[in-house]
Parts: structure tokens; sequence; C-alpha cells
């Protein structure tokens, strides 16, 4: 038995041997037809994970090559270059010619500057380098995700320059499956996949996220403006099929339940070397950090790349989703009154209570599909045909806990009118009651029953083309852009109760008793009140109320269920189009100075609500942008200006008397500028710019308005700030990343010429939606990779923090302002990391800092939690 493992040992010693005798390193330097050396070309080894970047002489060197394999180089705005390995090791100069073949999302692990992605062919529509485009973008890599241990979108978010979440994921109606968040003082949410119109989901695995790009700023030039706010927009970029087999397992447990398994396969499919498949799928249940609540979430992505010849490729994506979670617990302060407490501490909230139980649910399903053909005409022009479709719909109940609900009381009368008369004494211990409430911190705990749907369809037509007129470079994009939504619910809402408790009977019987059926009629009337099952301190205490007499913490699914089956669904349909045409130009006026010019022609026809003609209406818009970029050291600083715009189209007013009133849409103006670097090699990336947004007929809500929030445009408001962002690699193994942003935002001119009045309870105050005014975040990672130890060699480290100033969650002269404290969460992460296993451990705000946000809301956020991980590679 010694024997033949000795001789079995040296079997393996030779063949291993013989194999790395076959083995060279290839080396070469890669130009352009001008002979200028070009920096960041992926060239990777075809079949294989083996590969490359040129550094910024235009060299690069891959280990361990074998004769006979394929080298693959590719470059945007560069056709492909193919090589077949031979006896030669030295390559020489290789050239690559200009044109405008798209890439496909290959990430090469060997990149040293792993927390930075500056190349994008998505941002403008078109395969440029940071570098040469004056639009100012934030991405979020796949390894920054991977070292966070990152398990969800919004903590995913965390790491995006001048982002910062207000409302938690609710899921309450179709397409809501991800947080708010706040950028340049407007809110957004991601609404883009793979620069298509597309439904995303907060537990979208991070296995799935090639990269995540916060494109700042008005964008209606290129994106019209239905998936785009006046801050910016985010894209999800996932991740393609590639050539070859491999993908992975793994498993991630932690505190409050949280357990997730998922999976990543590629596989070629037939023996052509044409056709590629890769699937993306998770399961993931989570509890959370309060007394109830919960989200479990099946997610699948297959997907499909098919070269058709070397002019054709296809490639089809399919994203569906399922999510079943509890109401995340958020308290939405007054509105119209003053407010009793105007901050954290004088609040007294308990932030561990949630107000819910775990059978009260919302269930969500989301289905994406994107297919994209694109076709070499040329050298210099390829065509893009892009079809996508989404799917999203929302079932069950959600909840809203209001602090002034008791105000709606004072309505009464008005719904009496003269008859109030006779019954003055109920009707006085109804509003003193009500008057009581209002006297204190009081949340009224609503329900409604979510059915809904709806699908979206975006067909575009792109013509791409790079080419020269003399000595000018163009680079071009013209493109048709079609958007049919369509949006039906069939929710319930009443209360059907109220009328049997305080002193309504009283009220109804003497109606009934003085005019036969009156009493019923204004039961009728109570019945159309939402329905509310008890008030509430923010500690959780049940206040006692005659209102709610049967008032408790907990309410199950059968209780409501009671209440709601009853009740006739309010059945909506409405439906839009868009039209649009656009054509942007990035024009090398030189070497070194680009211009970008753009022009989007936008045709809106809504249909509206099918069951009301009066809110149909059609709006044609102009949207044009401009930049200028000039590197004053060619690939390494870049000075830029831009000149965007954006604009919402704003839905026609119905007037009691039947006429309706058009409004014009609201439209931003934003001027910025700044630099971009791209010093030693690609180690050190910084961006800072400067901006100011001006918004024409902005839409806020009118501060008189009690309990419900109702628009009013207002003339103008701006938004100005600073954002600085660094991405560096400044020793072997060791990646940082660091960004601070700082925002004004105010209502500037607070008149509205729709209702003719000056809001003064408005004017030069920050709007709720811009979030606090300061953001900042750094991560750090650091790997062994200079060890002589092998096994300190994969050993890795991560720790970071994040945070922002103080948030004025509510704010105007009507109610005062509510103030969410700053906060910094610290995290930290250790992992090992081998070609084969990757094994994680952190911790999630390690000081257990107690923080909130908001957006006229106030939620608590999760305390230090746990995580591990350990994924399997093959």
């Amino acid at each position: 038995m010694v024997i033949k493992k000795i001789v079995t040992f040296f079997i393996l010693v030779l063949t291993l041997t013989a194999a790395v005798a076959q083995q060279n390193t290839i080396k070469g330097t890669v130009l352009d037809n001008k002979k200028t050396p070009l920096a960041g070309v992926s060239v990777t080894i075809k079949g294989t994970k083996k590969g490359s970047e040129t550094d910024f002489k235009g060299n690069f060197e891959i280990k361990n090559t074998q004769k006979n394999q394929t080298l693959v180089l590719s470059y945007l705005g560069f056709k492909t270059k193919v090589i077949v390995i031979n006896d030669k090791t030295n390559l020489g100069e290789i050239v690559l010619f200009e044109g405008n073949e798209l890439l496909s999302e290959i990430v090469l692990k060997s990149r040293n500057n792993k927390f930075s992605r500056k190349k994008t062919a998505y941002v403008s529509k078109l395969p440029l380098k940071d570098l040469e485009n004056p639009i100012v973008y934030s991405t979020i890599t796949n390894e920054l995700l991977e070292s966070q241990i990152v398990t969800n979108f919004d903590d995913a978010m965390t790491n995006a320059t001048g982002i910062t979440k207000l409302w938690e994921s609710t899921g309450r109606a179709p397409g809501e499956g991800t947080a708010y968040f706040s950028t340049r003082g407007f809110s957004v949410q991601p609404s883009l996949v793979d620069g298509m119109p597309g439904f995303t989901f907060s537990a979208v695995d991070p296995s799935y996220i090639e990269r995540i790009e916060v494109i700042k700023g008005p964008s209606a030039t290129l994106f019209g403006s239905t998936v785009s706010s006046f801050g910016g927009l985010i894209n999800v970029v996932t991740k393609k099929p590639y050539k070859g087999f491999g993908g992975s397992v793994s498993y991630t447990g932690g505190s409050f339940g949280m357990n997730r398994v998922s999976a990543d396969v590629n596989t070629p499919l037939g023996n052509n070397d044409d056709l590629f498949f890769r699937i993306n799928t998770s399961y993931l249940t989570q509890d959370s950090f309060q007394d109830a609540g919960f989200r479990n979430t099946f997610f699948v992505a297959p997907s499909l790349s098919y070269t058709v010849n070397n002019r054709l490729n296809i490639s089809v994506g399919i994203e569906y989703s399922n999510t079943e979670q509890t109401n995340p617990s958020m308290l939405f302060l007054r509105r119209g009154l003053p407010l009793v407490s105007n901050n954290i501490e004088q609040l007294g909230i308990d932030p561990n209570k949630s107000f819910t139980s775990n059978d009260i649910t919302l269930t969500s399903h989301i289905f994406n599909t994107r297919a994209i053909a694109d076709y070499k005409i040329s050298d210099n022009w390829t065509s893009q045909t892009v079809f996508a479709s989404t799917y999203s719909e929302a079932k069950g109940y959600y909840q809203y806990l209001i602090d002034g609900a008791s105000a709606a009381f004072f309505t009464i009368p008005n719904l009496l009118g003269d008859a109030a008369a006779y019954v003055q004494n109920d009707l006085d211990l109804i509003l003193g009651e009500s008057a009581i409430l209002l006297q204190d911190d009081v949340f009224a705990r609503l329900y409604d029953k979510r059915d809904a749907d709806a699908v979206k369809t975006n067909i575009q037509q792109n013509f791409i083309g790079d080419f020269k007129i003399g000595e000018v470079r163009n680079r071009l994009i013209l493109g048709l852009d079609y958007v049919y939504r369509n949006t039906n619910s069939r929710n319930k809402n009443g209360n059907p109760t109220l009328a049997q408790n305080s002193q309504f009977p009283n009220i109804v019987n003497t109606f009934n008793y003085a005019i036969p059926g009156a009493g019923d009629a204004f039961a009728a009337q109570l019945a159309s009140f939402p329905y509310f099952d008890g008030f509430f301190s923010s500690n959780g205490e049940v206040v006692a109320t005659s209102f709610t007499p049967n008032a408790t913490y907990k309410t199950t699914k059968s209780d409501l269920d009671a209440i709601f089956d009853p009740l006739t669904a309010n059945h909506i349909s409405t439906s839009s189009q868009t039209f649009a045409l656009y054509a942007s130009n990035v024009v090398n006026i030189t070497d070194n100075l680009t211009v970008n010019l753009g022009l989007r022609l936008d045709h809106f026809d809504q249909d509206g609500n099918d069951d009301d003609l009066l809110d149909d209406y059609t709006k044609t818009t102009f949207s044009p942008n401009a930049g200028i970029l000039y590197q004053a050291i060619p690939n390494k600083l870049t000075l830029f200006t831009n000149y965007q715009t954006g604009f919402v189209n704003n839905d026609p007013s119905v007037n009691s008397d039947g006429t309706v009133d058009t409004f014009k849409p609201t439209k931003a103006i934003q001027f910025e500028g700044g630099i971009k670097t791209n010093f030693f090699k690609g180690k050190l990336n910084v961006g800072a710019s400067y901006y100011n947004i001006t918004v024409e007929d902005f839409v806020g809500s009118d501060p008189n308005s009690v309990l419900f929030p109702e628009s009013l445009i207002l003339n103008e408001s701006q938004s100005e700030g600073i954002e600085l962002e660094v991405n560096t690699n400044p020793l072997a193994g060791l990646n940082l990343r660091a960004s601070y942003s700082y925002n004004d935002s105010k209502i500037t001119d607070a008149y509205s010429e729709t209702t003719g009045l000056q809001y003064d309870e408005l004017q030069d105050r920050r709007p709720e939606s811009a979030g606090p005014d300061a953001t900042y975040n750094f991560w750090a990672d650091y790997r062994l990779v200079n060890s002589d130890n092998k096994f300190l060699q994969n050993l890795g480290f991560g720790a970071g923090f994040n945070g922002t100033s103080e948030h004025i969650t509510a704010n105007n002269a009507v109610t005062g302002t509510f103030t969410l404290p700053s906060y910094t969460v610290f995290n930290s992460t250790i992992y090992y990391n081998t070609y084969k296993i990757r094994i994680g451990l952190k911790v999630n705000n390690i000081t257990d800092e107690t923080y909130y946000k908001g957006w006229s809301t106030v939620n608590a956020q999760a305390p230090r939690a746990f995580l591990g991980t350990i994924q399997y590679k093959f």
C-alpha cells in the first residue's frame, strides 16, 4: 500500500512537471492605429478565467498560458481582436482599430483598483470611459459588495456618493420593491436594469449584480421622464453569460433569522462555442429586528447569449421574484397641525416596536424580460434593437401609523350640516375626545387591502456610429423609444364598524327616528372613513378611546378579513404611452477636447383612468443636454462641465364644475462642473464636482392639508451642492473607497399659479424629500497578498462606516419641524478567499447605534447584527 502511494505520487509530480513545462508567460503592448498606448484593455484567455488589463503604457502580461490557447483583446469603442497563442511569448505591438462593437459585461478579477469601474456603455448609451464622459456617475462594483457581504439592495446603496435612504421597501404597490432614496435633493427609486426600464427588487442577490450605476442629475435626454428623477437615476447592471463553464453556490446566515442560499451557474450549450446560458437564483428568509416582521424572497434570473455570426449577437434575460413581507414600521408625522414633539427624544419612540404581526402580510411578484439584438452594420455603425417588459403585482394588507388622525372627526359637523344642532351633545363628546388625542403624540393604525398590478413595455431602436468627418471623431447614437404603461388596482378601503362605536350609534338612531333612513345615510358616510383598529403611543402602548374600544397591540389576518371581505373593491385602470426620438453625439474637437450635444423629443399620451375621460391629456416636450470635457493630462486628468435637463408631466385637475385645469410639465435644468482623475496607472480615481439644479413648477405638498398629502405646484425650487469620491489602490492588496457630499436644497419661490396663493409656510425651507444635507461613507479592504505564508495570502479584512448629518423629516411653518439626529454606523468583515472557497464573517453596526431614516416619517433602523457566509466556486 505504501509503495503504491509512492508510485502514484511520483507519477503525479511528473505529470505536473510536464504540464508546467508547456506553460509560458505571454506579454505584449496594445496600441491604437495612431500608435498611442491603450490603458485598461481587457485581455483574456478564451474559455478560462485567466486575464489581465493593460497598464498606462499599454503593456500586459499573463502567466501560465499554453500553446494553441486563444487570446481575446477587447476595449470599449474598439473592435475586439482574437490571437491564437503559438510558440511566441512576446507578442510585441498589437493594434486595435476603432469601431463600436459593444462588449459583454466582463469584469476581470485581476483589476487592481477593485472598487473603481470607470467604463460603461449605459450612462451615455455609448461606450465611453469615465475620463471621456462629462456626466457624473458613481459605481458600486460587485467586488465591493463581496467585500462587505452585502445581502440586500438597500445596504449596497450606502456605498453610493450622495445617496441616502428615505423610506423602506414597502411592497405596497406594483413596482415598489425597493426603498426610496434621495440624491442631489430629490427622491428616486431604482428603475433601470441594464439601461432599460424595469421594476427592481430589494432582495436581488448580489451575485447577480455586476455593478450599480448611480447617474447624477436630470437625465431625460437619453432616458425620458418616467424612469429618472431630477437628482439622477439608478441603473442595475446584471451579470451576463460568458464563454466557459463556472459558477458558485453560497450560504449566508446571521442575526434576526437571516438565512440565504444562492447559486450562480454558467454553461455553454452545444459544441459550437456560440450559445451560453447563465442562471442566478436565491432564497432568502429574514426576520425583523423588531418584535414582529419578516421578509421571504425567492429570486431566479436565467439569461442566454447567442452569437449568430460575427455580425449578429442576441441576448435574452428573465428575472422573477416572489416576496412575502410584513409592513415595515414607519411612523407618519401629522400634517396640517402643529407637532407635539420635534425630535426623537421628545417623541419617546421604542425602536423595537413593529406595531404589526406576522400574519398580516403583502405579497409581490415581479417578472422582467429583456431581449437585445446587436447587429454590426459596418465597421462604423451598429444597430441595437431592444425589447423589455415588466410585470409587477402587490396583494395583501398595508398599514399606516398616522399621528393626528383624530383630526378627521372634525369634518363630521360639515357632514351633518344644520342637522348637527340636533345631536350637539353627542357631537361635543366626539370632538372633545378627538381634541384630547391631538394634545399628545398618538398614532392611529390604519389599514387598507391592496390588490394591484402594473405592466410596462419598452421598445428601443438605436443606431450607434463611430466615424470621422475629416479628422474629427464622432460617436453618435440615434434612438427611437416607445414605452407603454398600464396599472390596474382593485383596492379595498372603508370602515364598516365606526358607526357602532363612541357616540355614533346615538347620532344614527336620533336621525333615523327623526327622518327614516337619515341615520343610515350618515352611517354610510362614516363607512367611507379609512379603517383603523387602535390608537397608540410611540412606545407601543395602546391609548384607550371610545372609537376603538377593543384595541389591542396585535391584530390578526382573520380580524382584518372579517372587515374587508364584505367591502366592494374600487377598480381603477390607467394607462399611458410615450413616443420619443433622441440623439447624442460625442465630438472630439481635438484629441483632448470633447463636446457632447444631445436632444430628445418626447410625446406623452395619457389615457388616465378608463372611467374618467377628463384626466386624459397629451404633452410634447424637448429636452436638450450638453457637455464639454478637456483632458488637461491625457488619460489622467479631465476637466468637465455639463448642462442637463429633465421634466415630469403633471396630471390635469378636474374641478367640481366639471372643467379641467391643465399644467405645464415640471422642468429641471442643471449646470455642473468638476474634475475626474485616473492617476498612478489607474490606482487613484478621484471625482469632484459642483452642481446647481433649478426646478420650475416644483411639485410640493400643501402645508395646510390635514392627515394626507395633497400635491401643490410651486414656482421654483433650487438644489446645489458638492460631491467628492475617491477610489484608490495605494498598496498591493489594499483598496479604499470614500465619498462625501453636501446638498443645499430650498423652495425659492413658494407662489403657486394653480391656486393663486403665496405659501410662506414653505418659502426658503428644505423639502422633506431632499434628505439630510451631508452624507459620507468609507470602506477599506486589505488582503495579505505579499505574505510568504500561503494561508495568510488568502486572508482579508474589511472595515468602514457610513453616515449622514441630521435630517429635518418634517419642515413647514404649520406643523413646525421634526429633526432626526445625525449618525455614523461602523461595519467590519474578515474573510478567507481561495480559488474554490470563500468564508466570511461580518459585523454590521458595531457600536449598536440607534438611528433613524424618514420622509415625513420616523423609521427605526437595524441595531448590531452578525453575518457569516460560505461560498464554493467551480
